[in-house]
């Protein structure tokens, strides 16, 4: 009986070290603010979700769907991470003068792209990576055909602020293949704790171009760990300078293995 009780202990004991040996289940999304780590050694991570978004002017309303973006992300090394990313889009027109709607919908250009792991955070030092990608031209339906090869690259950032509390920020520059001029993307998100499995955050990024009107957004949202290696999410936001665009998404992120 004694044996029988010693190996149930055992048994026991395992699993517990077991979860807790299971690394946190860091995600990119829903936020636009890439967090500055990346997926665990030989670990697959799916982060999927639904974004639908409203804008309009004095003459048009636009409704865009992205219905399935799906961003893969794969442990290559202990601080490397290959990326891929790829939408089904959808867009609805609507024009006022003359009166007439156009719909259109297909694949987004594939994006390829890493993240490298330059530190750990230690004291006052933040956790800093490097995120680059090409997004390619010829992977895309007709209607979302970019004229080049699209690039862009960042550096994210992040501080734990408190035990509840951390602050994450990006800086980068893109080129979105119509024109040379390049758009210069920053965004800063905090995040909140709020129990165990569920957290929030809220968030400010934009674009600044060197040609063209800038824009500047905000949005927050709430995540839910379902399991250590599965996570739903809510969030929505809105452009600042008007008050008219705004969006809501749904996600879901699983990785494998747990």
């Amino acid at each position: 009986m004694r044996t029988i009780l010693t190996l149930l202990l055992i048994i026991v004991a395992e699993y517990v070290m077991a979860q807790d040996s299971i690394p946190a289940l860091i995600t990119d999304r829903p936020d636009q603010t890439e967090s500055a780590e990346v997926v665990p050694l030989k670990s697959l991570q799916i982060e999927t979700g639904f974004v639908m978004e409203n804008s309009q002017s004095d003459h048009y309303k636009q409704t865009s769907f992205a219905y399935n973006s799906t961003l893969l992300r794969y442990g290559l090394f202990e601080n490397m991470e290959l990326r891929l990313g790829l939408e089904y889009l959808g867009d609805k027109i609507k024009i006022s003068a003359p009166d007439s709607t156009n719909t259109t919908s297909g694949l987004s250009p594939l994006n390829l792209g890493f993240k490298i792991k330059i530190q750990s955070e230690k004291g006052w030092r933040p956790a800093i990576a490097l995120l680059g990608a090409m997004v390619m031209p010829f992977t895309a339906s007709v209607d979302y055909k970019p004229r080049y090869t699209a690039t862009n690259m960042r550096f994210s950032f992040a501080h734990t602020l408190s035990q509840k509390v951390s602050l994450g920020y990006n800086l980068g520059v893109e080129f979105d293949g119509e024109n040379p001029n390049p758009s210069y993307f920053y965004s800063a998100s905090l995040g909140i704790g709020i129990t165990e499995k569920t957290g929030a955050f809220i968030e400010s990024y934009g674009l600044l171009t060197e040609r063209g009107t800038p824009s500047h957004l905000a949005d927050a949202g709430i995540t839910y760990l379902i399991r250590q290696n599965l996570q739903i999410d809510v969030s929505g936001g809105f452009g600042i300078e008007n008050g008219v665009d705004n969006f809501i998404s749904f996600g879901i992120t699983y990785r494998l293995p747990q």
